[in-house]
């Protein structure tokens, strides 16, 4: 499912495909995303959150530098990073969009999407581990079949980031 984020008078510059992917079932890795631990259970089935530039990111002026993250290998578990957050609404079940927790409020962007209503499977999946994978690497609005071949092919920038009930 694809909600390309708001900008009242300006096209959208990122599409974000919500998916879903288990992570491997060969390890357990603790990461810390609050003050509390999240453990990541083996074979947890995760939301991920796919940031595809609408166009090819040199023809725009989007500025990708708060996306550089680690290469993302399908084989493990992203690392945590405590500033992105990604934000959900209980109150009817829907993705609102994330941000990046800047110093100041400046420096605080907001990507906000339509309220994008998840499936039963997908909110429990949040529900549970309060947690979701942050993406990038593609371009356009991949499919399903592209985001795995992506995932496999070791093509995304991934973390593993809070979700907040709002």
């Amino acid at each position: 499912m694809t909600t390309p984020p708001q900008s009242p008078g300006r096209l959208p510059v990122l599409n974000m495909s919500l998916t879903h992917v288990t992570l491997p079932s060969s390890q357990v890795q603790v990461n810390r995303l609050t003050d509390l631990v999240n453990e990541v259970i083996l074979g947890t089935s995760v939301i991920v959150i796919v940031l595809s530039t609408v166009t090819d990111p040199a023809e725009t002026e989007f500025d990708q530098s708060r996306f550089t993250w680690p290469t993302w290998q399908g084989e493990t578990i992203p690392e945590a990073h405590q500033k992105w957050k990604a934000v959900f609404a209980p109150k009817d079940r829907t993705f609102r969009g994330i941000y990046y927790e800047g110093p100041t409020p400046e420096e605080t962007p907001t990507f906000r999407v339509p309220p994008t209503v998840l499936s039963d499977a997908m909110w429990k999946m949040v529900q549970n581990e309060s947690c979701a994978v942050l993406c990038t690497g593609l371009t356009g609005d991949p499919s399903a079949a592209e985001i795995t071949t992506a995932l496999e092919e070791g093509m995304l920038q991934a973390v593993l980031v809070e979700a907040l009930f709002a």
